[in-house]
């Protein structure tokens, strides 16, 4: 029987206790990652889950908007530094262009803290109207990124994440798809979607 190489022996086990801490690091990455951005839409605000307390908040948030334009318009809440973003955006990509064919508005509200960035955010984004707001206004919303649809009488038509799932990223986003199509036909009725666990950062984000 050939003799093992001690160095080849060596380099085995070194092999296999990279693996064992990468293996190790990963699991607590995935913790960390779940245990902060993974939960359900209404976690840190119970209170959306009330039909009446979403109205509430939704008729104070028009106050600060600018006056409907279209039939009906997409209302974003998106954080710019969020991680969940590059999850939800196949979703925000179709919601947008959802809104473009039926000749709806679509704004993007971000926090005040990145005014400054609106410029950059809109040349890659120019079917959105990109708007910084206040976060104090907007301090009770429960996660982003999501989306508010608002009617053809200033009615809140849909409430909710753009996709549900940690990691979802297909880009059918057929219940915002189903209430856009529906209002132009008459046939929407409002849903609010706040139950479904997804990845999802604060509003106020979180320093």
């Amino acid at each position: 029987m050939k003799p093992t190489n001690p160095r080849s022996h060596a380099l085995l086990i070194s092999v296999f206790v990279a693996l064992g801490i990468w293996l190790i690091t990963l699991f607590f990455a995935i913790s960390w990652f779940q245990s902060r951005y993974v939960h359900s839409f209404t976690f840190t605000q119970p209170n959306f889950i009330q039909a009446s307390f979403t109205q509430h908040w939704f008729q104070q948030l028009q106050t600060h908007l600018p006056a409907k334009q279209t039939q009906a318009r997409v209302i974003q809440l998106w954080v710019p530094d969020c991680l969940c973003n590059r999850f939800a955006r196949p979703h925000a990509i179709k919601a947008t262009e959802i809104s473009k064919r039926l000749g709806y508005e679509h704004i993007t509200l971000i926090p005040a803290e990145f005014s400054s960035e609106i410029s950059n955010l809109q040349a890659l984004n120019p079917d959105t109207q990109i708007l910084s707001l206040d976060s104090e206004l907007l301090a009770d919303w429960p996660a982003t990124p999501s989306v508010l649809i608002e009617g053809p009488l200033s009615q809140l038509m849909y409430v909710g994440p753009l996709g549900f799932g940690a990691f979802c990223s297909r880009s059918t986003s057929s219940v915002i798809e189903s209430q856009l199509q529906g209002i132009a036909e008459q046939t929407a009725s409002p849903y609010f979607n706040q139950v479904g666990k997804g990845c999802f950062c604060s509003w106020p984000p979180k320093k």
